[in-house]
């Protein structure tokens, strides 16, 4: 019984990043969409320096896995130059074989915004956002007892 538990867990966490890696495109483009809206934009350009983030957060309603949002964060970290840090973030929630996560890993520091909407276009930024999410999904399966 044990076994059939340990595999159901392995196959569960799968199906997991296989559902961030279906939607990660479809998010990045949308969180790419918002980064050059003008009101996120005003909103990023009037943070303080480490005083609070901006948010750019998506529900998953494209299917009925574990993943619950993912989303962007970033942070002014100095008026000048005027640069910001980038978060990704990524909610799972909890199932019979994880633990529910909610994690924002650091992927960039010191960009200005127009440095970071390019990033967050390329095929760099979407390869690490990828094995970082992965990482955290592997994470919460690992540590449930």
């Amino acid at each position: 019984m044990e076994l059939i538990n340990e595999q159901r867990a392995i196959q569960v966490c799968q199906e997991t990043k296989n559902s961030v890696n279906g939607i990660l495109e479809l998010f990045l483009q949308y969180a790419a969409m918002c980064l050059e809206n003008e009101e996120y934009v005003n909103a990023i350009n009037s943070l303080l320096p480490f005083d609070n983030f901006l948010q750019i957060k998506e529900k998953n309603l494209y299917d009925n896995s574990l993943v619950e949002s993912m989303g962007l964060s970033i942070m002014r970290m100095d008026f000048e130059p005027s640069v910001f840090s980038l978060g990704a973030c990524l909610e799972i929630t909890e199932g019979k074989y994880n633990k529910a996560i909610n994690t924002t890993i650091l992927v960039s520091a010191g960009k200005t915004l127009g440095e970071i909407k390019e990033y967050v276009k390329s095929d760099a930024f979407l390869m690490q956002v990828k094995e970082n999410f992965e990482k955290q999904i592997e994470d919460s399966f690992s540590s449930q007892d």
